[in-house]
């Protein structure tokens, strides 16, 4: 099937009382250190025999002489957010790159943007569909319960979520091929377009590539993205398909982890695990939480100043942000060049099952590697198991000076030991210098 372009109109300019909906204001305060500007179109068309009108937000270069040509995209949330920019807004800026929020979900475009401004997105229409609100007071978290109806109840959740927003996927398609052709009024016409997501919307990039990558095409054959980012969700096993995926699971995902939570989530054991081929890689990460806190935004903090930590715990400083760097720009280099990255990485676990083995320090064995469980000073828990939202987060006890000393002798000789690890990351490709930098600081 050959999708049209959408319709776009705009910029959509502010105006008193009435401002561009931010689901998620993480990072935004980075726009004008890196000489960016956010801008809204209106965009419309028919996507599963349905009209439809909904917009796009998008964060560029104010000097469109500056544009890479790459342009990364995400749906927001179905009940809001936009996690790929959360976890690589200082990457897209770095690189001249274009970031785009596609509002392709019908429960939160309709509930959570154009209900908070009817006036100003009067033209939204989608297919009949609940409204976020719904899915959020009903995601199953029951500690308490077993866990095999943990898992049944969530299933039906999911089934649920994808029936709701129907229209998505041929809204994603439609929006990469007006990217393409171009945003009126900006200067920004993209070469290339990827779509990412992570944890609810990483389902959605799982969910194209399983169904919509084929089916969906731009004219002449080509494919409507040009690769696929899709982290912490999970489910069977992806195709290959005629671009290159990545693949990325933190330690938070794994059921052995969640089950402790009370939460059952998309990984289902290791069903999600395949070979790499010439346009596939997956990568499970040790030590990494559903969501960092060591760029916590204030909103965050707020959030979660009243939820209980383990005794002797802080919430963890492992720095997700810095892994996604990595493989994002891993995902480029290959779809520009071709050069494959390196070989997937799995955490070692028990058998043919999900549960993780350790390290004598409780930290896990395995998967993609960094300072923080290489040359560790605290035990890392990748989900903190006290209750909602809590969870999403990792927290970290740290080493005691006994254990501290007995390890590395002393400040200077840990130092020199994240260094040597820093450099063979860097050979590795598995960081990125400027985030190996900040590390050294």
């Amino acid at each position: 099937m050959t999708v049209n372009a959408a319709i776009v109109t705009g910029p959509h300019s502010d105006f008193p009382g009435s401002r561009a909906v931010v689901l998620e204001p993480y990072g935004t305060d980075r726009l004008a250190r890196y000489d960016y500007v956010q801008e809204e179109y209106l965009v419309s068309g028919t996507a599963s025999e349905t009209p439809y009108g909904t917009r796009i937000l998008i964060r560029r270069p104010a000097d469109p002489a500056r544009f890479s040509g790459t342009v990364i995209a995400e749906a927001s949330h179905i009940w809001g957010g936009t996690s790929v920019w959360r976890a690589i807004n200082r990457f897209v800026m770095r690189g001249n790159h274009v970031w785009v929020e596609i509002d392709s979900q019908a429960p939160s475009a309709m509930g959570l943007i154009a209900g908070a401004d009817p006036d100003r997105y009067r033209t939204f229409t989608f297919a009949e569909s609940p409204l976020s609100q719904q899915f959020a007071a009903t995601i199953p978290f029951s500690p308490d319960a077993d866990y095999a109806d943990v898992v049944e109840e969530y299933d039906g959740f999911m089934r649920r979520w994808w029936d709701a927003t129907p229209q998505s996927p041929e809204i994603l398609a439609q929006v990469s091929a007006a990217l393409r052709n171009g945003l009126p009024g900006s200067g920004i016409k993209a070469r290339r377009v990827y779509l990412g997501g992570i944890s609810q919307t990483g389902g959605v990039v799982r969910e194209f590539i399983r169904h919509h990558h084929d089916r969906l095409r731009l004219p002449g054959d080509a494919p409507a993205f040009d690769g696929y980012l899709p982290g912490a969700s999970g489910g069977p096993a992806l195709p290959d398909v005629d671009v290159p995926v990545i693949e990325v699971l933190g330690e938070a995902e794994f059921q052995s982890v969640r089950r402790r939570c009370g939460v059952g989530g998309q990984v289902r054991g290791l069903s999600h695990r395949r070979a790499d081929s010439a346009s596939f890689r997956l990568y499970e990460v040790a030590g990494m939480a559903h969501r960092e806190t060591r760029e916590m935004s204030a909103a965050d903090r707020e959030r979660l100043a009243g939820c209980p930590l383990p005794s002797g715990a802080r919430w963890s400083t492992f720095p997700n942000s810095h892994v996604h760097h990595a493989l994002w720009q891993a995902l480029l280099d290959w779809s520009d060049t071709g050069r494959a990255p390196v070989p997937g990485k799995v955490l070692a676990t028990e058998g043919d099952t999900d549960e993780i083995l350790r390290d004598e320090h409780g930290n896990a064995l395995g998967g993609w590697r960094t300072t923080y469980v290489d040359v560790p000073t605290s035990t890392l828990t990748a989900a903190t198991p006290l209750g909602r939202p809590s969870w999403y987060h990792g927290n970290e006890i740290p080493f005691g000076p006994t254990t501290f000393s007995q390890l590395y002798g002393g400040v200077e000789k840990w130092q020199r030991m994240v260094a040597d690890r820093l450099e063979r990351y860097l050979q590795e490709q598995t960081y990125l210098p400027i985030d190996a930098e900040e590390l050294r600081r």
